[in-house]
C-alpha cells in the first residue's frame, strides 16, 4: 500500500514537471533576425517623363522594390508655367490575376513644383502611369523596377548616397553586393505608412535627422516603426516627444513591436534587427486548404470559404433520383411526352434550391473573422496593432477606407500580385478587388489608432477590483499589481470584477487560431516579456482593435492578445 502510494506521488510529480517544462519551452522568446553582414549597392534610377507642355510631370522609377508588401512610387509635378490645377495620377498594371489600379489627386498651385509618392504593391513592379488634368489633357508613361530577391534586403536611405556611405562608413560593393539602398531626398519620404512596408530598414542619414520630416512624414514613419519597423538614427533626437517610446538608453531600443537604433561613429549594422512584414495572409487555393507561396498550408479561417460538400452531394444526390428513377415512374404514369416539362422543371429547381440555400445560409452579409495581438499605449491614447482579417461575401462590399496610419498586406499568390484598387487621395480607399464576391479572402493589417479602451485596477478593501472599459469581453486577464500577479476571467464588457491572485500567467490562455501567420519574433515579446507593476496581458474576444474599413460583418470569431498598462 505505501509503496502504490509512494509511485502515484511520483507519477504525479513527474507529471507536474513535465508541464512546467512544456510551459517553459514555450516560453522561450524568440529573437528577430539581425542584418549580419551587409554587402550593398545603391539603388539606380531613372527619371521617367509622363506630361509635358505648362504643366510636367516625371516619376522616379527602375529603382528596386521589396519582395513584398509596398513601396512608394515617387511622382514629380511641375507646375512652374500652369494655373492652379487638380492634377490625377493613375498607375495601372497587369499581373496575371487581373488589373491592379492606384490612383491620387494632387492639387498643385500655379508656378509651384510638388512630389508625392503613391504606395504601390510590390508585386506590380511595371504598368503605367498616367496624369490628366484640364491643363495637361491625358499623358500616359510607362514605368517599370526591379525587385530584390527573397534572400536579399531593401533599404530606405532618407539622404544623399554620400550621406549614407559616410553614415555607415563603409564603400559599396558594386560588383558583388547583394544588399540594394535606395536614396531618397528627405523632404520626400512617405505620410503613409503602408509605402514602409516591405523595407527591411529605414536610415534617416540627412543632417537634419528625425525632426526634419514635416509632421504627416514623422507621423507614418513612427508608425511603422512602432508596428514592427527597424529605424536607423545616428544620435537620438534633439526633440522630446518625437519618438516618444523611446527609453532611456541602449543603441538598439525596442520600439513599441519594432525597434531604434543609434549606430554613432563606429556604426555597424550587424545586430541591428531587420523589420519584416509583420504578418503573411494566405491567399492561394489548394483544394479544401490554403497556402502561402506553396510553403506552408492551413485552414481557411471562416467556415464560409469551404465547399459544403454534404448540401450539395444530398441535393445532386435527390436531382439523380428525380431524372433516373424518378422520370421512368413519370413516363410509365403519364407517358413520355411529360418528360419534356419535368426533366428541365427538376434542373431549374435543383438550380433555385442550390442558389436559395447559399443564400439563406450565408446571407447578403459579409462574414469575417478577426485576429491580432495589440500593445495599448495609455500614455498617448492610442492602440498599437499587427492583425488578420478573414473575408467572405456573396455580393462584394462597395468599399473600404483606411486612415494614413493604417496599412493593409495583401495575400500572396503564387508571386502573382493580388488585384485591387485603391485611391491615396485621403487616406487609402480600396474598391474593386478587396473582397471580390464570393472569394475567401484574407488581409493583413498593420494599424496605429486612437483609442480611450482601457482596463482600470482600483484597490477595494484588502484587495483590487478589476472594471473593463476595453469596449470588448476580456476572456482572461492577468494583472501584476506591486509584487503581485492577479487573474480575472470572463469579464464582460463595462463589468467589475475582483482579482484572484496567481501565480503564473497561462500562456495557453493566449493562443490565437492564426498565429502562424503572424511573425513570432513581434508577438513573443509582447506575450512572453515579463509584467511590470501596473502592466496587463489579456486574451479578448469580439472585432478587437483590427480596423475593418468600416465594412460592417457579421463576425464568426475573434480573439485577440492585448498588453498595457491599467489605469488606477
Amino acid at each position: 500500500m505505501r509503496l502504490s502510494v509512494v509511485l502515484l506521488l511520483v507519477l504525479s510529480a513527474s507529471s507536474a514537471l513535465a508541464r512546467k517544462s512544456a510551459r517553459a519551452a514555450t516560453s522561450a522568446p524568440s529573437t528577430p533576425q539581425t542584418f549580419g553582414a551587409f554587402s550593398y549597392q545603391f539603388s539606380q534610377t531613372e527619371r521617367i517623363e509622363v506630361a509635358f507642355g505648362k504643366t510636367i510631370v516625371s516619376a522616379t522609377g527602375r529603382g528596386h522594390t521589396p519582395w513584398m508588401g509596398w513601396f512608394p512610387l515617387r511622382v514629380s509635378i511641375d507646375n512652374s508655367g500652369g494655373p492652379k490645377q487638380t492634377v490625377k495620377l493613375v498607375f495601372r498594371s497587369n499581373n496575371g490575376n487581373g488589373a491592379t489600379e492606384v490612383t491620387r489627386s494632387v492639387d498643385v498651385d500655379s508656378g509651384s513644383r510638388v512630389t508625392v509618392s503613391m504606395p504601390i504593391p510590390a508585386e506590380a513592379r511595371y504598368g503605367s502611369l498616367e496624369a490628366s488634368s484640364p491643363v495637361i489633357g491625358r499623358q500616359v508613361g510607362q514605368v517599370g523596377f526591379t525587385s530584390v530577391y527573397d534572400r536579399n534586403r531593401l533599404v530606405l536611405s532618407l539622404g544623399t548616397s554620400d550621406e549614407f556611405e559616410a553614415f555607415l562608413g563603409e564603400k559599396p560593393d558594386n560588383a558583388s553586393g547583394e544588399d540594394q539602398v535606395l536614396p531618397m531626398p528627405l523632404d520626400e519620404a512617405p505620410t503613409e505608412l503602408t509605402a514602409y512596408l516591405g523595407f527591411h530598414a529605414v536610415f534617416i542619414t540627412d543632417e537634419r535627422g528625425f525632426e526634419g520630416l514635416n509632421e504627416a512624414q514623422r507621423r507614418a514613419l513612427e508608425a511603422w516603426v512602432t508596428a514592427g519597423g527597424t529605424l536607423v538614427l545616428k544620435a537620438p533626437p534633439r526633440s522630446q516627444g518625437v519618438l516618444p517610446l523611446l527609453g532611456a538608453e541602449g543603441r538598439i531600443q525596442p520600439y513599441g513591436l519594432g525597434h531604434v537604433a543609434f549606430l554613432g561613429d563606429d556604426a555597424s549594422l550587424s545586430m541591428v534587427p531587420e523589420a519584416k512584414l509583420p504578418v503573411a495572409p494566405l491567399g492561394q487555393q489548394e483544394s479544401r486548404r490554403y497556402a502561402s507561396s506553396g510553403t506552408a498550408s492551413y485552414t481557411a479561417l471562416l467556415p464560409q470559404a469551404l465547399v459544403p460538400v454534404g448540401r450539395f452531394l444530398l441535393i445532386i444526390t435527390l436531382f439523380t433520383l428525380l431524372i433516373g428513377p424518378g422520370s421512368v415512374w413519370i413516363a410509365r404514369k403519364r407517358g413520355p411526352a411529360v418528360l419534356l416539362a419535368t426533366i428541365p422543371a427538376t434542373a431549374l429547381v435543383t438550380c433555385v434550391v442550390i442558389l436559395g440555400s447559399s443564400l439563406l445560409l450565408d446571407g447578403f452579409t459579409v462574414h469575417g473573422s478577426a485576429y491580432g495581438f495589440t500593445l495599448l499605449d495609455r500614455d498617448r491614447n492610442r492602440a498599437i496593432t499587427v492583425g488578420l482579417t478573414a473575408w467572405y461575401a456573396n455580393l462584394a462590399p462597395r468599399g473600404a477606407s483606411y486612415d494614413a496610419t493604417t496599412a493593409l498586406i495583401a495575400p500572396q499568390r503564387g508571386g502573382d500580385a493580388t488585384s485591387i484598387d485603391v485611391d491615396w487621395s485621403d487616406g487609402a480607399r480600396y474598391r474593386s478587388g478587396f473582397i471580390p464576391s464570393r472569394t475567401y479572402r484574407e488581409w493583413g493589417v498593420v494599424s496605429v489608432a486612437s483609442t480611450r479602451a482601457r482596463l482600470v485596477v482600483k484597490q477595494k478593501g484588502e484587495g483590487f477590483v478589476l472594471q473593463n472599459a476595453l469596449g470588448m469581453k476580456v476572456k482572461a486577464v492577468w494583472v501584476r499589481v506591486g509584487d503581485g500577479l492577479f487573474v480575472a476571467r470572463d469579464v464582460r464588457d463595462g463589468a467589475e470584477v475582483s482579482l484572484v491572485s496567481d501565480d503564473m500567467v497561462d500562456e495557453t490562455a493566449l493562443e490565437l487560431p492564426a498565429r502562424q501567420r503572424f511573425v513570432e519574433s513581434q508577438w513573443r515579446p509582447l506575450v512572453m516579456a515579463p509584467l511590470a507593476d501596473g502592466q496587463f496581458l489579456a486574451s479578448v474576444e469580439g472585432g478587437g482593435f483590427v480596423p475593418t474599413g468600416g465594412v460592417a460583418m457579421n463576425l464568426h470569431e475573434g480573439k485577440h492578445v492585448v498588453r498595457g498598462e491599467v489605469e488606477r
